[in-house]
């Protein structure tokens, strides 16, 4: 393990170093894996879970819940907790959005078909939108440490708007698979 560790310390591919390496390459294999075994449709339902996840960790009045002394929040919530409850919400409105009327708003009765392209590109946005959001809620002492590339892709305003923006695009301009039948 620490063989590892040294190699991708010092492994330096241009400006990239082993880490950004790694990390890109990790992304890479969860955006193949992801896309391929949840399907279109859940994929909407996350990537829709997702922006109201988000929304509601930004909104949270922290000042207000601080008071408290039992839940030992004295300086705002830390980092880890705002992941925390940001994966949760994505989780509680996956298992409650198919029992809900927003099934049939958004037709997400079965898994959808896709082809492979879409399917990918669907995984890089969500998987994209997913990353830049924990790592928005990582203290600045972390985000001085992630490497140059990382931080251009994910950190800042500017890559908050890409990140933000480009699944909703995605969706809006991606197209149903035509089936055989309808030829």
């Amino acid at each position: 393990m620490l063989a590892v560790r040294d190699f991708l310390t010092n492994f330096h591919l241009g400006a990239a170093s082993g880490w950004d390496v790694f990390i890109v390459l990790i992304f890479l294999i969860a955006v193949m894996v992801y896309g391929f075994f949840v399907g279109r449709n859940r994929m909407v339902v996350i990537l829709i879970n997702s922006y109201f996840s988000f929304l509601i960790v930004q909104n949270i009045p922290w000042w207000k819940l601080s008071s408290f002394d039992w839940l030992g929040m004295e300086h705002g919530p830390s980092s880890s907790l705002k992941i925390i409850l940001f994966l949760s919400i994505i989780l509680l409105f996956y298992f409650l959005i198919p029992r809900s009327i927003l099934t049939s708003v958004f037709r997400l009765k079965k898994r959808g078909t896709a082809s492979w392209w879409q399917l990918f590109l669907l995984s890089i946005v969500q998987v994209g939108l997913l990353a830049m959001v924990i790592l928005s809620f990582l203290p600045n002492e972390a985000i001085l440490n992630l490497g140059s590339i990382i931080k251009k892709i994910f950190i800042g305003p500017e890559a908050q708007f890409v990140w933000i923006t480009l699944p909703i695009l995605t969706m809006v301009l991606m197209r149903k698979k035509k089936s055989l039948d309808n030829k």
